[in-house]
């Protein structure tokens, strides 16, 4: 069995003793099993290409922890770990994307079914799933990264509906640990968290003042430097640690809109580039990007936005601007802006200093189209393995791969 075709599950922790495991090392024509030593071990993992050695660790804990903490580097940089997909193949690079997705989960996935992403991991949650070990009919989160070629299924937290759409979204910095989490959001006063260190799901209570819990609140969420941030109806942004140590009356904060995206038909969009999180204000033609910064004083820290872009019409752009009626979404590696029209048709805007320097309209092509209506962009391609905690070991089509590969 091919492991680009695998989807492990995630389930419930076993409250009886583990059983010992299996030696998963074994001689090729005898199939005795071998205990190698760990340097030896090592050895081989380490001469293993980077996606190999992500499969590898969904075979056993033992595995998991000696790639791991052993043989993957430790001091990468973002920069090494992504990289953005390009505007201009964009559409052939989401058809490659969900044919993955649909081949490993054994079921059709479209941009419809995307509900998160996070620095090239990618985040969905359906019932439809047939692949290795999930039940179909019953609901999962399956977190994806092509270009590792790994996929966890996780069952869903205890006392969660069973429907078709479940807000939720990732939270994975590869500079600063190998561990995903999924944030489940419970209404707006809870959120389940689950871990991928641990595999357990633990619920968090968000402290807030009530007229943010009143208020509707986008559904989007951006992951920045260990917090969420999610965008309220009350002109504020919500700002959530996920760090289930901290302090609950500290875990969340209401951060104040600049004061021209307050008006009533201003819409809003957020984004993260490198370290920077960036608010897109959008009303009819005029377009602001800020900048939040941060500000510690006397131990004290304060927020304010820095407006980057300013943009007034002023008639140039008219024939296509007039047509845009919606704010999808903002490419800040790029500064472009992609809106849909009234005609349903899309566009995007290259913006430079204070000025617009190019609008054009988006090919017509419909997995681009669902993919900028359903989920934004940028996408970005993680080179770096997640690791994740598994309650069972998996180990004979693994065996098979692992030994067809030493053959070669």
């Amino acid at each position: 069995m091919n492991f680009s075709t695998n989807c492990w599950a995630v389930r419930k922790k076993r409250t009886m003793g583990r059983r010992k495991p299996k030696v998963l090392f074994k001689e090729r024509q005898s199939n005795i099993p071998i205990d190698l030593p760990k340097e030896l071990q090592s050895n081989i993992f380490d001469r293993l290409s980077v996606q190999d050695q992500s499969k590898a660790m969904c075979v056993s804990h033992s595995w998991r922890d000696l790639i791991l903490y052993s043989i993957l580097p430790k001091d990468e940089s973002q920069q090494s770990l992504a990289s953005l997909f390009p505007i201009e193949s964009l559409d052939l690079k989401l058809q490659q994307l969900f044919n993955w997705c649909s081949r490993v989960m054994r079921c059709r996935v479209g941009p419809n079914k995307l509900i998160g992403t996070c620095n090239g991991l990618l985040l969905f949650y359906h019932s439809n799933g047939r692949a290795q070990n999930i039940t179909h009919g019953v609901y999962h989160y399956y977190v994806m990264n092509q270009v590792t070629k790994q996929c966890v299924a996780v069952s869903k937290p205890t006392g969660q509906i069973s429907r078709g759409y479940s807000y939720a979204t990732l939270v994975y910095d590869p500079t600063k640990s190998r561990f995903f989490q999924i944030v489940h959001f419970q209404g707006h006063r809870h959120v389940s968290v689950f871990s991928s260190e641990n595999g357990i799901w633990t619920t968090q209570t968000l402290t807030l003042p009530k007229y943010i819990i009143a208020s509707s609140w986008t559904k989007k969420c951006v992951y920045f430097n260990g917090s969420l941030y999610r965008l309220s109806r009350s002109g504020h942004l919500v700002k959530i640690k996920v760090d289930l140590q901290e302090n609950v009356l500290e875990q969340t904060e209401a951060i104040a809109l600049p004061s021209d995206c307050l008006s009533f038909n201003c819409q809003w969009e957020l984004s993260v580039k490198g370290d920077k999180l960036l608010l897109v204000g959008s009303k009819g033609l005029n377009f602001a990007v800020y900048e939040l910064v941060e500000c510690v004083s006397s131990g004290v820290a304060s927020c304010s936005w820095c407006n980057i872009h300013r943009i007034q019409d002023d008639g140039k752009w008219w024939h296509i601007l007039h047509k845009l009626s919606k704010l999808l979404s903002f490419h800040p590696y790029y500064d472009v802006a992609f809106f849909k029209g009234n005609n349903n048709f899309f566009y995007y805007i290259f913006i430079g200093s204070n000025t617009i320097i190019d609008c054009k309209q988006v090919p017509s092509c419909e997995i681009l189209y669902d993919y900028l209506e359903f989920c934004g962009i940028p996408l970005l391609e993680c080179y770096s393995p997640f690791a994740c905690c598994l309650a069972e070991e998996v180990i004979d089509c693994s065996i098979v791969y692992f030994i067809r590969y030493l053959l070669v």
